[in-house]
């Protein structure tokens, strides 16, 4: 097979459903096309040739991990061993999405399953190849579990304690600019961040703030790089939707995570621009392991870890 690898729902021209498709690097989405009511339209943002994706500094598409988000100094603990990575956003000390050996920068290994609606990808990673402890096995596997809706499961072994929490990381545009698309997320409070955008261990509620996204919001002159804290329980359930009227496309992301990273590409420069797209990553809270109140993240020999993000695109469903 050739890259980009193909996944596609679409049985002929008059169907509905989306083609998908993923690069080994980083087991990134470099595009995802909903074909619905005649339209076809690609939703996510990417570079033009695959070539592009191994210098990406935006972690375009890509799987994320070992650890998502932050960590402050890139300095853990976990089973009484310390560890210290070289961190990769400099000007703030942190380790960002897993450091400069992140997933982003790995080749994974690609095996369609079932049918051309299915793929999946894995990586085998030595103790401490990236930094972090263990011999751990990632898989990352796709999913068109219904013509318009994308199932992404991701899995993890290890050999010896180490962390995980793994994300998906596309940019997502709707056919508009982004302050014309509206959002709506589940979530009754969101963590508080100091200058480095690290949490302070403090959770706020979103009632009378700029992050009161609960009803439908436009994103319009609003600047969101925060986690927001989604129900306890892990079962799949609904986490947030984005729509854009002028398209009459909706995206639900359903996941079993237990917080959502909204990101409104501020910082997104060439060849994109700032405020392109959005990101909707579910995952793990940010900096976890040094958050006393966060949920953990360990993951130990004998362990499976087991998460699911679920993307489902439609037609606007209510006014």
């Amino acid at each position: 097979m050739t890259e980009p690898y193909q996944i596609s729902s679409k049985t002929n021209q008059d169907t509905a459903g989306l083609t998908v498709n993923v690069l080994s690097q980083g087991a990134s989405i470099a595009g995802i096309t909903v074909h619905l009511a005649g339209r076809s339209r690609d939703v996510v943002l990417g570079y033009s040739s695959a070539k592009d994706y191994s210098s990406d500094p935006f972690y375009m598409g890509s799987t994320v991990g070992p650890v998502a988000n932050r960590l402050r100094d890139g300095k853990f603990s976990i089973a009484g061993e310390s560890y210290a990575i070289s961190v990769n956003e400099v000007t703030r000390s942190n380790l960002l999405h897993g450091g400069a050996s992140g997933l982003h920068q790995q080749t994974f290994e690609s095996a369609h399953r079932r049918d051309d609606r299915s793929l999946e990808m894995s990586l085998k990673l030595a103790h401490l190849e990236d930094g972090f402890p263990g011999d751990r096995t990632i898989t990352v596997r796709y999913d068109l579990v219904d013509p318009l809706s994308l199932q992404i499961d991701f899995f993890a072994t290890t050999s010896q304690p180490t962390i995980m929490n793994l994300a998906s990381h596309p940019y997502f545009n709707l056919g508009g600019a982004l302050g014309e698309h509206e959002l709506k997320v589940n979530a009754n409070a969101f963590s508080e961040v100091d200058d480095r955008l690290l949490p302070t261990g403090t959770l706020h509620s979103v009632l009378g703030t700029t992050l009161n996204f609960q009803d439908w919001q436009t994103v319009d002159g609003t600047l969101i790089d925060h986690n927001f804290v989604l129900s306890a329980h892990s079962t799949l359930r609904h986490a947030a939707s984005l729509r854009l009227a002028s398209s009459n496309l909706q995206l639900d992301l359903l996941t079993t995570q237990a917080a959502l990273q909204i990101y409104t590409a501020d910082d997104l420069s060439a060849p994109f621009t700032p405020r392109a797209g959005i990101c909707m990553e579910a995952q793990g809270f940010p900096d976890a392991p040094n958050q006393a109140t966060a949920p953990s993240i360990a993951l130990i020999p004998g362990q499976i870890y087991r998460q699911k993000t679920l993307y489902r695109f439609g037609h606007i469903t209510e006014k």
